[in-house]
């Protein structure tokens, strides 16, 4: 018996009906994307497509599969707003016109460093040659067991007052090495700003009068500077800038300048301008002892305290190398942190690296598969727009963009091995000290953080 109008109704679906003379029953999509069954009437039993076989709904009424969809790629323009928004509206402070004169607030270099022979020196005589009236650099050095204090105390001697050297021979117990040096040298401090940076970094010489000139204007307690990273293969270029677009959408620090938003913040230890009685307002380090991501946290400590805060790319004005030795050394660079990320939730791991494959390789996969829905299309579209901005942003070639899928994929091996690294050891090891995870989970929870 021929169905009525031509359709077959079967549960929720209708299938819509081409009566032809084949014996074979097919498959073939419309050009709206739907699929058309086609059988032979002659038959007594329709077959029906296979699971792995998409079907489109007819009719005024959305599907489970069409609800999912949507729902997706609204959780995704959503989580990517801020994201849209720092690649719409770039700030960098190299538009900022220099401070003149000579009465500015005074400003204390802090740069802790273990085992850095190779960048020390250069870093530290760049820092003594910045343009500004009145500042200090305190170099930490932080039981390094190769060159790095004996370069510091040279460079001591040389030039005199304007650095001073700090050797720190033991870590009390309850503390990452870094974060304890950087109080050592914060506690010898004057300047009435705080400049925590690394002992590998970079800087213009105008860069700290364009800072304070930002800080001044906006009457900021913290100011970060984004820095121009510099990457040695085409691969790693890839993945630090998917990590960009990452950082963008989870801190939500280009609209971190909105004072009433708190979950916007964001902190680098490249450059974390710090003013003095804001860092005491925070406890100082006291509360980021056990912190892995230090420099991170403290942006939110700073920002859920009520404070100032706003961040500026700082491309052509401070310049770092994030990891030397390609992919495979930022593999290794962020086993010891990127699982705190999630608060060392199993769950959350799980579940962050889900949705970020789900939203960002999803689309691609059901594009590359035949399966042509809205939703696709516009969140592969729009992340390959975003990936693309990100890259022209940071400096990368633009066509390092083109691969975003393939850095999600990297970075969610990365997390994932941080992950299984942390719970096999118990903890991590950084910088030649091991700090268990219960400790770790502890320090994180009293930052009113939470465990799923």
């Amino acid at each position: 018996m021929e169905p009525p109008n031509g359709r077959w109704n079967v549960g929720e679906l209708q299938f819509q009906a081409d009566f032809t003379a084949r014996r074979q029953p097919l498959l073939r999509r419309t050009p709206d994307c739907g699929v058309v069954f086609v059988y032979d009437p002659m038959d007594s039993q329709i077959s029906r497509p296979s699971a792995g076989q998409h079907l489109k709904t007819e009719g005024k009424h959305m599907g489970w599969v069409d609800i999912v969809c949507w729902s997706l790629m609204a959780f995704w323009g959503l989580a990517l707003f801020p994201a849209f928004y720092g690649v719409l509206f770039p700030r960098f402070i190299r538009s900022i016109p220099p401070l003149t004169g000579e009465k500015l607030p005074s400003l204390s270099l802090i740069v802790p460093a273990k085992n850095e022979e190779e960048a020390i020196e250069e870093a530290l005589r760049r820092m003594l040659q910045l343009d500004y009236p009145d500042y200090e650099v305190i170099a930490i050095n932080d039981r390094s067991d190769d060159q790095t204090g004996a370069i510091m105390d040279r460079i001591a001697a040389e030039v005199g007052s304007p650095l001073q050297v700090v050797h720190v021979k033991e870590l009390p117990t309850g503390w990452l090495g870094k974060n304890h040096a950087m109080s050592q040298g914060i506690a010898r401090a004057r300047g009435e700003f705080i400049l925590l940076t690394d002992g590998d970094v970079m800087f213009d010489p105008l860069v700290l009068r364009r800072a304070m000139n930002v800080v001044q204007k906006r009457q900021l307690d913290h100011l970060v500077l984004v820095p121009e990273t510099t990457y040695s293969t085409f691969l790693e270029a890839a993945l630090i800038n998917f990590f960009g677009v990452l950082m963008m959408a989870t801190t939500r620090f280009p609209i971190v300048r909105w004072k009433w938003f708190k979950d916007a913040y964001l902190g680098v230890g490249a450059f974390n301008l710090v003013r003095r009685t804001a860092y005491d307002t925070i406890g100082g380090f006291e509360p980021l002892k056990l912190e892995v991501a230090d420099d991170l946290m403290l942006g939110r400590l700073i920002k859920h305290s009520g404070l100032r805060q706003d961040v500026f790319g700082g491309q052509g004005s401070v310049r770092v190398k994030w990891q030397s030795g390609g992919v495979w050394a930022i593999v290794r660079g962020l086993e010891k942190n990127a699982f705190s990320g999630t608060n060392y939730s199993v769950g959350r791991t799980i579940a962050a690296v889900s949705m970020l494959c789900l939203i960002f390789v999803g689309p691609v996969v059901a594009l590359c598969s035949g399966w042509v829905t809205t939703p696709a299309l516009i969140m592969a579209i729009g992340s390959l727009l975003l990936s693309l901005g990100t890259a022209r942003m940071m400096g990368f070639p633009i066509a390092v963009g083109l691969l975003y899928p393939w850095a999600v994929l990297v970075l969610s091996f990365i997390i994932l091995r941080s992950m299984v690294l942390t719970l096999r050891q118990g903890g991590v090891r950084w910088r030649d000290t091991f700090y268990s995870l219960a400790d770790l989970r502890k320090a994180r929870l009293l930052d009113g953080a939470s465990e799923l």
